[in-house]
């Protein structure tokens, strides 16, 4: 795999608030995701359409935040809201980040403990048999208040939490 273009962004430094009305459900991995995926996917050659790239999305974890309002709300409402566990899954990510981009090529998800990014990299080498690029976002945020306990149970995090970064690779 060689490395096109590489992007990161973290929590602290957007405006859920500043960004497109399109982004008004996004939810922050769902933004970080895809502004850092949008901005590698400009270094495409001319010409390359978006079926020709391959999308991953990587997280050690997943919604976090959308989980806690779930339950949370579940809690204290004792009624499920389905549209929060439905953004609480790894798999809501991908989707808006490839319906915001325009993705139409082979898309997966990996969450795999603190195999995530090593995982995430494995699928993209096999994905580049199917599509002559791929694109690979790692991101993991958590709300502020448990990041610190994030960190101290799970140390391996610290490069990533709450933070995106996009690779773009090409085949070699």
């Amino acid at each position: 795999m060689k490395l096109i273009a590489e992007s990161s962004l973290r929590t602290r430094d957007i405006s859920m608030d500043s960004l497109d009305p399109s982004y008004r459900r996004a939810t922050l991995n769902m933004a970080l995701t895809t502004l850092t995926a949008e901005k590698v996917l400009q270094q495409l050659p001319a010409g390359i359409s978006k079926d020709q790239v391959s999308f991953v999305v990587a997280t050690h974890f997943g919604e976090v935040s959308s989980t806690l309002e779930f339950l949370n709300t579940y809690y204290e409402t004792q009624t499920p809201r389905p549209i929060l566990f439905q953004n609480s899954l790894h798999n809501s990510t991908l989707g808006f980040a490839s319906i915001q981009l325009g993705m139409t090529g082979p898309g997966m998800t990996i969450s795999c403990d603190s195999e995530t990014v090593k995982s995430a990299h494995e699928a993209g080498r096999h994905l580049l048999t199917l599509t002559p690029y791929v694109l690979i976002s790692i991101v993991d945020c958590v709300p502020e208040e448990l990041t610190g306990h994030y960190l101290e149970k799970f140390p391996f995090l610290g490069e990533h939490l709450n933070q995106a970064t996009s690779y773009l690779f090409a085949r070699t």
